[in-house]
């Protein structure tokens, strides 16, 4: 084989495995970050990454702060940098994390407070070329930004915090948040040529990423730092009553302090009529329950909820007589005991707002009976379901 013959099969076999692609994760937390996502893809569309989106609440909300929660988030979906944004009052930074090399890259852009006016525009193009410098450096394997270096947890020792690490200096620097940064060195050529090519602009500047100390859990993805939403939808029940069984309107108030969620609801029917040839009755139902689910299927979108559930349902009777025989008992109030198993569905469509949908088998205990009393005998006249299901409907809105 001739020289020229081998740098040439050099040169195709280097640019076969420069092509082949990775991935790379992006946070999106809010509309406009969906919208400087696009921006991103076009500028970043000739790149050999996959850019695959990871929706939910931002990295900076997290208890183990944004590098630890990204670290997490890419080991999950085997990437090899993470991206997301943050909003500060008119700007907005885009950060860069590449874990192999422990970097992270930061630049600003002024966007203002108006999404797709000029402002924002050329801010956001601004960014998206950044972003594309950042993920071209860690193709190249030369990475921009600053080394992270994140302190172990501290101990809490007769009141006071100090490091588990022993003989720390006392000139260390550490950012604010508790992660160390080391001072940026010079780039690599590969690293200088990346970020030259693209050009710097004059709306973007650089800026100062601090990630947040914190203690590891086990998944710092499946909980975020106060996860607490609220439900309003509607639900309907087969209770044995009458054939349609009774619908109403459900308001609930959901929270996640670990892996299991804890929910709080109330639910408020359109009283039923039944009627017959000797009376007319009114039964109303109201309900209030406490439940607690685990999710044991989930997606960046979807996820399903297996639960129990434990409360209590108010019936409400008004009976009319209808014939001059018949002689109407007073209205009155009864209490029935309820509990059950449960099925979840959520639809997560964007950072704050999801669709969820439900299905419990609900066992009633102390139902009413409906019935006559004729000539001293109880002649029933409906009893109800002892396990009825219900199905559920509701919007989610995340706080």
């Amino acid at each position: 084989m001739s020289f020229a013959a081998a740098v040439l099969l050099v040169a195709l076999s280097s640019s076969s495995v420069a092509a082949e692609p990775w991935t790379a994760v992006v946070r999106v937390a809010s509309d406009e970050d969906t919208a400087l996502l696009g921006r991103v893809r076009g500028q970043s569309s000739d790149l050999p990454v996959r850019l695959e989106v990871s929706s939910g609440a931002p990295l900076g909300g997290f208890r183990e702060g944004p590098w630890l929660a990204a670290e997490r988030l890419a080991g999950r979906h085997q990437a090899r940098a993470v991206l997301w944004f943050v909003r500060e009052g008119s700007d907005v930074r885009v950060q860069v994390a590449e874990f192999d090399s422990r970097r992270l890259f930061t630049r600003a852009a002024r966007l203002g407070q108006s999404p797709g006016s000029l402002e924002w525009s050329t801010g956001a193009e601004a960014l998206a070329l950044a972003a594309r410098s950042a993920l071209r450096a860690v193709e190249a394997g030369a990475p921009l930004g600053d080394v992270v270096e994140v302190p172990p947890p501290r101990l809490a020792l007769n009141g006071e915090e100090t490091d588990t690490a022993v003989g720390r200096r006392s000139g260390e620097a550490a950012s604010r948040d508790g992660a160390t940064l080391r001072p940026p060195t010079s780039p690599s050529p590969g690293a200088a040529a990346a970020l030259a090519e693209e050009g710097s602009s004059a709306s973007a500047r650089e800026g100062v990423a601090s990630p947040r100390e914190g203690r590891a859990l086990a998944s710092v993805e499946a909980h975020p730092a106060r996860p607490l939403w609220l439900t309003l939808g509607a639900h309907a029940a087969l209770d044995g009553y009458t054939r349609m069984g009774h619908q109403g309107l459900v308001l609930g108030v959901g929270v996640q302090p670990g892996r299991w969620r804890l929910r709080a609801q109330v639910l408020a029917s359109v009283p039923a009529r039944l009627l017959d040839a000797r009376t007319e009755l009114t039964l109303g139902q109201h309900a209030a329950s406490v439940w607690a689910g685990l999710p044991w299927a989930a997606s960046e979108r979807l996820d399903v909820e297996a639960g129990l559930g434990v409360g209590a349902v108010v019936f409400t009777r008004r009976t009319q007589a209808l014939t001059e025989e018949v002689e109407a008992a007073p209205p009155g109030t009864m209490l029935a005991l309820l509990m059950g198993p449960e099925l979840r569905a959520r639809w997560r469509m964007g950072a704050r707002v999801g669709l969820e949908a439900s299905l419990a088998a609900e066992v009633l205990l102390g139902r009413p009976e409906l019935r006559y009393a004729i000539d001293g005998n109880f002649v029933s006249r409906g009893a109800g379901w002892p396990v009825r299901p219900r199905l559920g409907l509701a919007m989610v809105v995340f706080l």
